[in-house]
């Protein structure tokens, strides 16, 4: 975004030309930004403590997150058939 300020910024007919495809692309990164390291992680702390609150009402005993992440059990897995 701040390669594309000096386009944004600038006054003259060759840039009032660019302006509105740096504007879309300045938003564009803008928003996947927020969206890869905001959301993402948001969407993922809020699904596994779903999964932990189904495990919960299903088997009745308290689960730590750990317990029902899809990778940590793989990797369990995979470390007790290697022993």
């Amino acid at each position: 975004m701040a390669g594309l300020a000096p386009l944004l910024l600038e006054r003259s007919r060759q840039a009032q030309f660019l302006k509105p495809m740096a504007i879309s692309i300045s938003y564009g990164i803008a928003i996947a930004t927020v969206l890869t390291l905001v959301m993402l992680p948001l969407l993922l702390a809020v699904s596994n403590s779903i999964k932990v609150f189904i495990k919960w009402v299903i088997t009745g005993k308290k689960v730590s997150k750990e317990e029902v992440e899809r990778a940590i059990i793989e990797l369990k897995n995979k470390e007790n058939e290697i022993h």
